[in-house]
């Protein structure tokens, strides 16, 4: 876990559990399938990255650089949350019970 947090910067943290909690949100919405639930979790991610990113554009050398930080950032918080969640759909599943074989 912590050789993939390294990859995550610290101002981008946060986003993985604003993206779990859609990620739970859109799950609860009986209409929405779930086997869009990881896509629209990834566009969401890379577009509050964006707007992140944009907002701290003065320390970015141009719009290329602050872009391609963006859609990284918000595609590995996608990605961490998506992990997240797994993570605890396992542990909450295997409660008492042996490992499985």
């Amino acid at each position: 876990m912590e050789e993939l947090t390294q990859y995550i910067k610290a101002d981008f943290a946060v986003l993985v559990a604003v993206l779990y909690c859609i990620g739970r949100g859109l799950k609860a919405i009986q209409r929405f399938p779930n086997q869009f639930i990881p896509l629209a979790i990834t566009f969401c991610g890379i577009g509050l990255a964006c707007l992140s990113v944009v907002s701290r554009y003065a320390s970015y050398g141009n719009w290329a650089a602050a872009l391609f930080e963006g859609v990284v950032q918000g595609v590995l918080c996608a990605g961490m949350s998506v992990y997240l969640n797994e993570v605890i759909a396992h542990c909450s599943s295997n409660k008492g019970n042996d490992p499985p074989k």
